[in-house]
């Protein structure tokens, strides 16, 4: 676990699910296919409130990043790039060589950390059929690579 000022970033928990589908429901973001990747997701906590997530779909050596939200009132205080760097840091160790998300309105955050445009017909392999590729986004959402 790690602790930034008064954040605590952590694996999330099944008893958390709730918590951040709030968060990104209220952040108009997707919660199709959340609960069955959940174990592949952090959380940031504050007394014991979630204000932060962000998760992966591991797919081998390919992995989708999904969910990246933090509570409104939380934002630009660091939260999210804690979350990024741990997000990171845990693709890293499951092999994962290449990370892919779609956005409509975080690609310039995205880009700061090292992500670039792509096409998103470029994209191939299982990561294709997630519920974000295959729908949950909308078809104008910007396709994103890093290669980890």
């Amino acid at each position: 676990m790690t602790r930034y000022a008064p954040y605590r970033i952590r694996p999330a928990a099944p008893a958390d699910l709730g918590g951040v589908s709030a968060l990104l429901t209220g952040a108009s973001l997707p919660v199709e296919g959340v609960a069955e990747h959940f174990h592949s997701f952090l959380v940031a906590e504050f007394e014991g409130t979630i204000i932060g997530a962000m998760g992966l779909e591991l797919y081998g050596d390919t992995a989708l990043l999904r969910s990246a939200v933090v509570s409104p009132g939380r934002r630009k205080a660091g939260v999210g790039s804690l979350l990024f760097s741990r997000v990171l840091a845990f693709a890293r160790m499951q092999g994962v060589k290449r990370l892919v998300l779609l956005t409509e309105s975080a690609g310039d955050y995205f880009a700061g950390k090292g992500f670039r445009v792509i096409d998103a017909a470029t994209v191939s392999g299982p990561v294709t059929r997630s519920v974000e590729f295959s729908g949950a986004c909308p078809t104008h959402a910007v396709c994103m690579e890093m290669l980890v």
